[in-house]
């Protein structure tokens, strides 16, 4: 007969086994949290969205108006009568600056009622509060300290919960339809000919070849998601695959 403690010892493999076995289960603990952690973000995404956009919708119709400044507005008509400011979310995607890269902070700034920039403490479009003539605050957000947190910064850039400003475009011509400069390419929205990814449409060729395509509406929101990128590629499909839209 076998000593007592030789009887219930473990051999070296039955410890490996059980090693093995809480690294495993430590790695899906930690998988599951991440999921639920980019959820939550995504979560937090769509409803700063939904209030920035019901923000615009209300200061819209108080004013007859969009919170931007009349040099926006006159640029955006000259050209197709929407404007898209998306700032270094959309200037990473095109390769460098275009009509895209205003960055959202204009808009932030009429829509808090805020003379001034905090980080630098120049004008905004809304110094004199001659764009919120009521000093009424339409939208209530997260101040950060920074520059490049969630949230609104001292540059008063509205960014999403991965640091990424909100991409903003806005119906200019008050046609109802809305083209955003990302999602109006045929390479990304078309599905099939004139029928576009997640409601997106081309009324101007029905072949959905031209970049044309609409919103059927006055405001379109988004976020480059958790992967932080979009490419011109389909909207369904890799670094898209996960951009928050408010119209999805």
């Amino acid at each position: 007969m076998r000593p007592y403690s030789a009887q219930h010892a473990f051999t070296l493999i039955e410890l490996l086994v059980v090693i093995a076995i809480i690294g495993i289960l430590a790695s899906l603990s930690a998988v599951a949290i991440s999921r639920i952690r980019v959820h939550g973000q995504v979560v937090d995404a769509q409803r700063q969205m939904h209030q920035l956009l019901n923000a615009i919708v209300e200061y819209h119709s108080d004013t007859g108006a969009y919170p931007v400044s009349d040099g926006v507005k006159g640029a955006a008509i000259a050209s197709q009568g929407d404007f898209t400011c998306g700032g270094s979310a959309l200037d990473a995607v095109f390769g460098g600056p275009g009509a895209w890269s205003t960055n959202n902070s204009e808009i932030i700034a009429i829509l808090m009622g805020l003379e001034r920039y905090p980080n630098t403490g120049g004008p905004t479009a809304n110094f004199g509060h001659v764009k919120n003539t009521r000093q009424k605050r339409y939208l209530t957000a997260n101040m950060t300290g920074g520059t490049d947190s969630p949230g609104v910064g001292q540059d008063l850039v509205y960014r999403d919960p991965w640091g990424n400003p909100y991409v903003i475009s806005i119906d200019l011509n008050y046609d109802e339809k809305c083209r955003d400069a990302f999602y109006q390419k045929s390479v990304v929205s078309r599905d099939v000919n004139a029928i576009g990814f997640y409601g997106l449409f081309n009324s101007s060729d029905t072949s959905g070849n031209s970049d044309q395509f609409e919103y059927r509406g006055g405001v379109m929101i988004w976020s480059l998601g958790p992967d932080k990128r979009a490419a011109l590629d389909h909207a369904n499909a890799g670094a898209n695959r996960d951009n928050v839209l408010i119209w999805r």
